[in-house]
């Protein structure tokens, strides 16, 4: 195994190709979400947390029901 085949660019393991000297914005594809492109790795992508349905009265108070019985223990 030489040098060449030993070593592997960044830009190969990505799922889509990106022009080996392109810096700047990058859409994924798949999922639509823009990221910059360094030409090494790619910076910008956020954490988006999951939305939860709201709480309904009656589990707030069978969860104040619990916790105030364990402070009572």
């Amino acid at each position: 195994m030489d040098a060449a085949t030993s070593i592997r660019l960044n830009r190969d393991a990505l799922p889509f190709e990106v022009p080996a000297d392109y810096t700047g914005p990058l859409t994924l594809p798949g999922n639509g979400r823009s990221v910059y492109w360094t030409g090494r790795v790619a910076i910008g992508l956020r954490h988006t947390a999951a939305q939860f349905a709201p709480v309904g009265q009656s589990a707030i108070w069978i969860q104040d029901l619990l916790l105030d019985e364990r402070m009572a223990a």
